[in-house]
């Protein structure tokens, strides 16, 4: 799997460690990359671990994500993910890729 290139190999890989502790998916680890599909593709990743991965994140890179910015986009894959938390750390708007879904 490749990575997308607006993504720092550094946050990506800390955004992917936060994601496998949070959802308890060592087993899995090995397999996610950028294009792994969250939200709706694994059956871990519901309002409650949302809630604990949005925490774990500001909490590990000192961001500030306010309550309008959670939205399904941002959960759509790793790679979103990590791209919107790289874009907090920038002080930028997230860059997005694909379709924007509601």
């Amino acid at each position: 799997m490749t990575r997308s290139p607006e993504i720092s190999q550094a946050i990506f890989d800390e955004v992917k460690a936060i994601v496998v502790v949070t959802l308890n998916l060592k087993d899995q680890a090995e397999d996610l990359g950028p294009e792994t599909g969250l939200h709706g593709n694994l059956p871990e990743l519901n309002s409650l671990t949302v809630v604990k991965l949005i925490v774990a994140l500001r909490k590990r890179f000192g961001i500030e994500i306010e309550l309008n910015e959670i939205n399904g986009d941002i959960f759509d894959t790793l790679g979103r993910l990590a791209s919107f938390v790289e874009s907090k750390v920038d002080g930028q708007p997230p860059v997005r890729s694909g379709p924007v879904t509601p």
